[in-house]
């Protein structure tokens, strides 16, 4: 692996979290504090449980209007740092597993 590459990796990675701090937000007013894409009360593991059930993001995004292809990634980018240890913010809720056997 060479320097530029883990240069550019780095940089996404910088980007990827900017993109979800932006764009996931939680209130506990809020779908009870549940990250939801900024603006919406759409929850990011229902746009990831969609995802898994089907990868057409122009489907997902057809079924909720309010959502654009950078709220979905910013979902990913939220479930990958969740994933692999990272300090998120905001927190997923209490009682959430980043450990669970997938």
């Amino acid at each position: 692996m060479s320097i530029a590459s883990v240069c550019y990796n780095d940089l996404y990675m910088k980007e990827d979290q900017r993109l979800y701090e932006e764009r996931i937000v939680a209130d506990p007013r809020i779908l009870a504090g549940k990250p939801v894409v900024k603006g919406t009360r759409i929850a990011v593991d229902l746009v990831l449980e969609e995802l898994a059930q089907n990868p057409n993001i122009d489907e997902l995004l057809a079924a909720h209007p309010d959502l654009t292809r950078n709220d979905v990634q910013a979902c990913i980018a939220y479930a990958r740092a969740i994933v692999t240890g990272e300090e998120v913010s905001p927190k997923p809720p209490k009682g959430a597993r980043s450990d669970a056997t997938l």
